[in-house]
């Protein structure tokens, strides 16, 4: 991907379909439908930041953010498209992208902060 570096296709990874390099985030426009890879665009996939799946009522009705996910911009057509985050992605690369106001939240996603 952007960052050169080798990335193992894991089924341990958290994910069905790896879409996205774990070191940098970046990823290529290969897929319309998730995991088909018949996207003709083959554009690079820049990470812009990130959001969050659903936010859904707890047990106690409290809303609680859901699944966090990565968004990506193709940088040779535009479209903007989000993807789950995987196991083996890098927190750091993620924190790179986050906003202020859900660092929290995303930390707690990563790891289990409070």
């Amino acid at each position: 991907m952007n960052c050169s570096k080798t990335v193992s296709d894991s089924r341990y990874m958290g994910t069905e379909n790896r879409n996205h390099c774990p070191f940098c985030l970046w990823s290529e426009h290969v897929d319309i439908k998730p995991g088909d890879r018949a996207n003709s665009c083959h554009g690079m996939m820049k990470p812009m930041g990130l959001a969050f799946k659903k936010e859904k009522p707890n047990k106690y009705k409290k809303e609680e953010k859901g699944e966090l996910m990565i968004i990506h911009q193709c940088q040779k057509c535009g479209i903007e498209t989000k993807n789950r985050i995987a196991g083996d992605d890098s927190p750091e690369a993620i924190l790179a992208v986050v906003e202020e106001k859900d660092k929290k939240e995303v930390e707690r996603q990563l790891f289990g902060k409070k």
